[in-house]
């Protein structure tokens, strides 16, 4: 035991101070309204549901959905509710800090198996806890795709050992993620498929066929049925954001066969008509050959394996998620580390040095991209760490939290999107500006960002709930405002 302790001292030094440091910057923004109600109020919001055993309505998407499941697809609230009342509203982003660890933990088991070098293996986990993708990922919010980012090193870990009882678990956590993660895995398992062939193992190639048949059955069964079927009457599947190619997954599939030159240019240019949103897509491309993209290259089954990923970025309508802000890249993560310490394992020598240095590219990279990006909204007091400006806002937060528990449990709340996320654990709560019969109003006017208003639409609101005679000022401070309806 004294042995096995000694020995395992490094790797837990690394999962502790990794540990500590996703904790100051997810739990620190929380704490410092710096999460908002798209998506960890949401979050917030169903797991408060089902800890109370009923489907979530979807309060703060307010009148959009009757029910969050039929926005994405995410089973992943219901299996973790129960910790609700443990750990209160950072129940999803502590729950995303351990998957993320996990992950770490079956990079590490993937690189010592196909390796098996200790050393080697620990510079697998510390270059995957060094890259960008999870730190961007981690100043904003809680998302699903996180957490199914973190089983697919294990899938992959049991599927190179033929464990096949094993292999299907984490393959189907994958899947019950969100609906576009199980487009994702099929493409992991025709990654597989060729990886398969080249070492001409029948079964192999059989069983990952059949998980990539499985998954993508999945997809159309979610976004064709399950989606539409909980959705309010004559609303489909939302999230075709992909108009350059077509209006829904069909066209955009045909399209890119008989336009490959099309598609192919898509893959670079801008195509949103604004020059603002230039070298948004470089910068991602970038971001992926410094920390260790030039292995997809070399391992064409993981380039394989992120076509989807890159895809569903690029193509889309929205600039924000072309680029390497926010939880738009943490799909890369695992399968660039484990594509580069694949290529590393066939190496007769210099595989340390090699490794040593695509660390160092890749986390120095990383504190780079903390540091300046060219993609569009970033919020870099949400993702430095190191500086003061992260740990503090310009009001007492304490104070704000105090006021916050003035509003009682039962009340109907309609809150601006940073206040959304402490206050969802009730029956009623609506994203501020839709108040539909919300009896209180929780305002931060200390906020900067007033979406979904500017700043004069939002004090002239203000000043109209004032005027009309209907709300009252209950409670505020230099920061918070509560507004309630009079009887």
């Amino acid at each position: 035991m004294k042995n096995y302790n000694v020995k395992n001292y490094p790797k837990l030094i690394i999962f502790v101070l990794f540990g500590l440091l996703y904790g100051s910057i997810s739990l620190v923004n929380h704490y410092n309204f710096r999460t908002y109600g798209w998506d960890l109020g949401i979050n917030n919001n169903a797991i408060f549901d089902y800890a109370h055993f009923r489907w979530n309505d979807c309060m703060i998407m307010q009148p959009s959905f009757t029910n969050v499941l039929s926005d994405h697809f995410s089973l992943y609230p219901i299996l973790v509710s129960p910790f609700y009342w443990i750990f209160g509203t950072y129940t999803m982003l502590i729950f995303q800090i351990s998957a993320i660890l996990f992950g770490g933990l079956g990079i590490y088991k993937y690189v010592l198996y196909i390796t098996h070098n200790e050393a080697l293996s620990r510079l697998s986990l510390l270059h995957f806890f060094t890259l960008w993708g999870i730190y961007s990922a981690l100043s904003f919010d809680y998302h699903d795709n996180v957490v199914a980012t973190m089983f697919v090193p294990w899938f992959l870990y049991y599927f190179e050992q033929q464990k096949w009882k094993w292999s299907l678990l984490f393959f189907a956590l994958i899947l019950i993620a969100k609906e576009n993660m199980a487009l994702w895995a099929a493409f992991i398992g025709l990654g597989l498929t060729w990886k398969s062939a080249f070492e001409k193992n029948r079964r192999k190639i059989l069983i990952s066929l059949i998980f990539t048949v499985a998954a993508l059955s999945y997809f159309v069964l979610v976004i064709k049925v399950f989606i539409p079927s909980l959705a309010a009457p004559g609303r489909d599947y939302l999230h075709n954001s992909f108009n350059a190619l077509g209006s829904n997954f069909g066209e955009v599939i045909l399209n890119i066969i008989i336009h490959p030159l099309k598609a192919f240019e898509l893959l670079f240019v801008n195509h949103s008509g604004d020059n603002i949103y230039n070298g948004i897509k470089t910068e991602t491309y970038l971001a992926i050959l410094l920390s260790g993209g030039l292995a997809l290259f070399v391992a064409p089954q993981y380039l394989i394996m992120i076509i989807p990923i890159v895809a569903q970025k690029v193509f889309n309508d929205i600039p924000m998620r072309w680029g390497i802000s926010a939880h738009y890249s943490i799909e890369f993560a695992p399968i660039l580390v484990i594509a580069l310490y694949s290529v590393l394992a066939k190496l007769k020598k210099w595989k340390i040095r090699i490794a040593s240095v695509s660390l160092a590219i890749s986390a120095i990279s990383c504190i780079s991209f903390l540091d300046h990006r060219t993609s569009e909204y970033y919020n870099r007091e949400n993702s430095q760490f190191y500086k003061k400006s992260h740990w503090t806002r310009d009001f007492n937060v304490k104070e704000a939290h105090q006021i916050l528990q003035k509003i009682p449990e039962d009340a109907k709340v309609s809150a601006q999107s940073p206040l959304c996320p402490h206050l969802a654990f009730r029956e009623k709560i609506y994203h501020y500006p839709y108040i539909g019969d919300a009896n209180y109003i929780a305002l931060i006017p200390a906020e900067s960002n007033k979406y979904p208003l500017n700043n004069k639409s939002y004090q002239k609101a203000i000043d109209d709930f004032l005027d009309s005679g209907k709300w009252e000022i209950v409670d505020k401070n230099d920061a918070i405002l509560i507004l309630k309806k009079l009887n």
